[in-house]
């Protein structure tokens, strides 16, 4: 028999442009097989195995020759910015925190996740807008310069994600300290500090800038029972902090949706990533947050 024609439904964008092509990207990568990967990941990682470690400095690739972006496959880009303290570890500290992570997302889920190291820039915003999902961090303070933060802010209302973290500042390195800024943000200068603020200058100055970009919706801590914390791994207490200042985790939330569409995590969660510094149960908390802001990022 004849299959009756169904009648013809054109795609709508929404107020944000690509968010209808953003929500799409789950299917895309995993397709049916992405809900049995949420049920398999945490046995397999809970399993130990081995994670290779790198040389501490390394020359972070500039990216790959064709720019071309392949369908299906998902990509973990890193953001260069302007720092501007360069005898910190600036934009491209630890490539292999980068390259462990994509391994960890193809050996243990069903995430078409390119092993190629990528490369963008807030100048190039067509290029920028073809991976949404952008990872930055550094230990120093940074600027942007007035186009950039507004191909950011433009990136950021047409759906892109950006997970922020703070690599921690050598004077905190090995430790936590408690927050001392309290549920609103409050711009530190730390006494006896002769660049301002210490131990979390990359996080300070993210939170500044983002609230600069959008005033009327600052950024606000995370509370602890935010689905992105249990929307794989369950943290119950909050975001895990590796070391530096345990301010939690902040985000910019969506107004009308509640989505997040920025997160910023002080505790140099990418320091685990790399699998080399602390104990193999801790460096795993900071793999599996890391996995849990993908993971909330690609089913929102």
């Amino acid at each position: 028999m004849p299959r009756t024609p169904q009648p013809y439904q054109p795609v709508v964008e929404d107020d944000y442009g690509r968010r209808s092509f953003l929500k799409s990207t789950v299917a895309m990568l995993g397709g049916a097989a992405f809900a049995h990967t949420l049920g398999s990941l945490n046995s397999k990682l809970l399993a130990g195995d081995e994670i290779d470690t790198h040389p501490a400095k390394e020359a972070y690739p500039t990216g790959k020759k064709d720019e071309t972006v392949k369908t299906g496959e998902f990509f973990f880009p890193r953001l260069k910015f302007h720092v501007k303290d360069r005898r910190m570890d600036i934009w491209d500290v630890g490539p292999s925190g980068d390259t462990i992570l994509r391994r960890k997302l193809m050996e243990l889920t069903n995430i078409n996740a390119s092993p190629e190291p990528v490369v963008v820039e807030l100048s190039d915003l067509d290029k920028m807008s073809k991976y949404p999902y952008v990872f930055m961090t550094s230990e120093s303070e940074f600027e942007l310069d007035p186009k950039d933060a507004d191909n950011l802010r433009e990136f950021l209302l047409r759906g892109g994600f950006v997970h922020a973290d703070d690599c921690c500042h050598p004077t905190t390195k090995g430790q936590i300290h408690k927050s001392d800024i309290g549920e609103n943000f409050e711009y530190k200068v730390r006494e006896g500090s002769k660049t301002g603020i210490d131990g979390d200058r990359f996080f300070m100055d993210y939170i500044r800038m983002i609230n600069k970009l959008f005033p009327d919706n600052p950024m606000r801590r995370i509370p602890d029972n935010h689905e992105i914390y249990r929307c794989y791994f369950n943290y119950p207490k909050g975001c895990p902090i590796m070391q530096g200042v345990d301010h939690g985790a902040w985000g910019l939330f969506e107004k009308g949706t509640g989505r997040l569409m920025t997160v910023v995590t002080p505790g140099d969660l990418h320091c685990g990533w790399m699998s080399r510094y602390w104990a193999p149960e801790k460096n795993l908390d900071g793999i599996k947050m890391g996995i849990n802001v993908l993971m909330y990022y690609l089913t929102h």
